[in-house]
């Protein structure tokens, strides 16, 4: 099973332009299986569905290797994977099993033009002092393919955040970007497992595409895959970190800087036999896309549970998302002034951040429909249907109640249900006449028949004919 970082790589590598049978070459999958891909990615699929495979021998995998490093045959290690894990195993599985650690694979160089591609990967570097505090700490390296001029910098985090703030300063040291950027598969500890959700994916592609730049991971266990950056990594763990001599976090990326431009990007290089800097201003420095005129604007990443009123917390106030999302996990992208809630890729709802605390920002089109705030207009065209008298009803009510008419308004309105909209008009008069300008009034008079007290001829249809004035029957 394939995981999101596949569709994805997939997907740009078709973009570019490249056949089903070269992506099949190019990832070393099945040409089913690309076609298979595209037509989920084409129908809005962003990652492949849960899928889970036994890999029992995976497991034991360490002791194996050690068994195979002692020349154990595989009679022995099914035995002792039968009698001392008790692991209920066939023979020809582990034979399989064996087989498959013990054959190597023939590589072949992966070239690129100049600007086509560069590399990017952390190193962790070990434990420094950091405002008084021992700190993880990690080089992130990119190298650009063709030439090998790099850019590194150093870390203490492992946010998606500092991720690409790294890419951007790689972009504006090379003065370019790159037309591809391959990744790692940034394992545990060093970038957060949840690297390749859909939603964080989503957001490196963004702002790749921001500088035109397009994403490809190395596929899982293919070291060939990323052997530049490995190189890259291993070059400043071997030279860059022995020349360090303390353990002042703040002395790192200054020296950093200095043995990059100095001696890395100077140095002969070990496989091209050429100089990284030489190579790279003669010919790959023109080859790179030009930089956007902004930077990306990068946004950090939590998740939250929307509450039972339909809202979010966020820095001690509550925002609106569409009701139908109440209950549900939700993923958040915030700066200093926007705060964007995603359902999975999907964007539901923007707020401008609150700087103070304990509001509730609220949209009215996050409401029920039955809930939401409705414009005059919308008032006043319901209540044209009903008559003049109703009309003359609401301006009166706004006058008098400016902040509760609609409310009264909306009691009016739901009449309608039980009542024929011309007595409803009616009861709208006679409440008018005796100034009783409210919902309850309006109902009285409609429950209680009192309209029929006074004559109204155009009110005989209604009636069917049996509204009549009584006072006729006093001339008799």
């Amino acid at each position: 099973m394939y995981r999101v970082d596949m569709y994805y790589t997939i997907k740009t590598l078709f973009s570019k332009g490249y056949s089903k049978r070269k992506i099949s070459k190019e990832l070393g999958i099945h040409r089913n299986t690309v076609t298979k891909i595209l037509s989920e990615v084409s129908s809005g699929e962003v990652g492949p569905k849960p899928f889970s495979r036994n890999k029992l021998l995976d497991n034991y995998k360490e002791q194996i290797d050690i068994w195979l490093s002692q020349e154990k045959s595989a009679v022995l290690i099914h035995e002792y994977l039968t009698s001392k894990y008790s692991i209920d195993v066939a023979y020809p599985t582990v034979v399989k099993y064996v087989r498959s650690l013990k054959h190597g694979e023939v590589y072949i160089p992966l070239l690129s033009d100049p600007g086509e591609e560069a590399q990017v990967d952390f190193g962790y570097l070990g434990n420094f002092i950091k405002e008084g505090h021992s700190v993880k700490v990690w080089a992130f390296s990119m190298v650009l393919s063709h030439s090998r001029y790099s850019w590194s910098e150093v870390v203490s985090d492992q946010s998606v955040s500092t991720f690409i703030r790294c890419h951007i300063h790689a972009f504006e040291y090379f003065g370019g970007v790159p037309a591809t950027v391959k990744t790692d598969n940034l394992k545990a500890g060093v970038i957060t497992p949840s690297f390749y959700e859909p939603v964080i994916q989503h957001q490196y592609a963004c702002f790749l595409e921001h500088y035109g730049s397009t994403p490809i991971t190395a596929r899982i266990r293919r070291g060939q895959d990323k052997g530049k950056i490995e190189s890259g990594v291993k070059y400043i763990k071997n030279n860059f970190l022995k020349r360090v001599d303390n353990k002042d976090y703040s002395m790192l990326q200054p020296a950093l800087e200095v043995w990059t431009s100095k001696i890395c990007n100077r140095r002969l290089h070990g496989t091209t036999r050429k100089i990284p800097a030489e190579v790279f201003e003669c010919v790959e420095k023109q080859t790179l896309l030009p930089l956007p005129k902004e930077r990306f604007e990068i946004y950090n990443i939590e998740k939250r549970k929307v509450n039972a009123y339909g809202h979010i917390s966020y820095r001690y106030n509550y925002y609106s998302v569409p009701y139908q999302y109440a209950g549900e996990e939700m993923t958040i992208q915030s700066n200093v002034s926007i705060l964007k809630v995603f359902k999975n890729t999907d964007l539901v709802a923007i707020h401008t951040i609150c700087d103070k605390q304990g509001h509730f920002i609220t949209k009215e089109e996050h409401k029920p429909p039955y809930k939401q705030k409705k414009s005059r207009e919308y008032y006043q065209t319901r209540i044209n249907a009903i008559g003049p008298n109703a009309i003359i009803f609401m301006e009166q009510l706004e006058k008098i109640r400016p902040r509760h008419w609609h409310e009264i308004l909306r009691g009016i309105l739901s009449l309608e249900k039980q009542y024929d909209t011309a007595l409803i008009d009616l009861s709208c008069e006679r409440a008018l006449s005796y100034g009783a300008l409210s919902y309850r009034e309006v109902k009285s008079i409609l429950e209680k028949k009192l309209y029929l007290q006074e004559t109204h001829e155009y009110l005989l249809p209604v009636l069917g004919g049996y509204g009549h004035d009584l006072s006729t029957y006093d001339n008799i």
